[in-house]
């Protein structure tokens, strides 16, 4: 019954949040046993739920393995961050922290969609995807750096994506602080320096 009380520590009440809380918690036994190998049962019992409640969270297994993968169960998260408001370099900030606090799951969701294959469609949109990606932090850069040209900007951005994406293809989990100083010391390198407040460190 212990284990049965945790659904309802919830970190928001929103189902894309909840969604989240579900991911993190079934983490472990995706990384264990991989997208075959995790049973409903067992993620069910990661979450505190029985497998049926599951299923008002995620339509599938692969829903739920892919979850991090935003552009592929759109209607499964929040409403993406409004950029256009706001100082585009403190956006540029919390862009760093979330990469920081996503990564180890969306390098996981990228783990298991290799095991269980994408099709055509879902790849393309995950392509069409990480270029528009490029485009809103390149967008970012400029506003935040009059400085910037518009190649500079992009080459920034799709370098800032690589280094965040760079424990995908070597396999290697990253070290959080490893990656928060080099993706802000990237920006530094382009002329951008961003706030000192909160968690947003140097």
């Amino acid at each position: 019954m212990a284990t049965l009380k945790r659904q309802w520590e919830w970190a928001r009440d929103e189902p894309w949040a909840r969604r989240r809380d579900l991911y993190i918690r079934a983490a472990p036994v995706f990384r264990k046993y991989g997208f075959r190998g995790a049973t409903l049962k067992a993620l069910a019992r990661a979450c505190g739920l029985s497998t049926p409640a599951l299923y008002r969270y995620f339509p599938s297994k692969k829903a739920f393995a892919l979850f991090p993968l935003r552009s592929l169960y759109p209607e499964l998260h929040g409403p993406p961050p409004d950029v256009t408001v706001g100082e585009p370099i403190t956006h540029l900030a919390e862009w760093i922290e979330g990469a920081v606090a996503e990564m180890p799951y969306y390098l996981l969701a990228l783990r298991l969609a290799r095991e269980v294959g994408l099709r055509d469609t879902e790849q393309r949109k995950t392509d069409v995807n990480l270029s528009e990606h490029i485009a809103i932090v390149s967008g970012l850069a400029q506003r935040a750096g009059p400085h910037l040209d518009e190649r500079a900007a992009r080459e920034l951005a799709s370098t800032m994506i690589s280094v965040a994406l760079g424990p995908a293809l070597t396999g290697v989990e990253p070290e959080p602080e490893g990656l928060r100083r080099q993706l802000r010391a990237l920006l530094r390198g382009y002329g951008l320096v961003l706030p000192r407040t909160g968690r947003l460190r140097s």
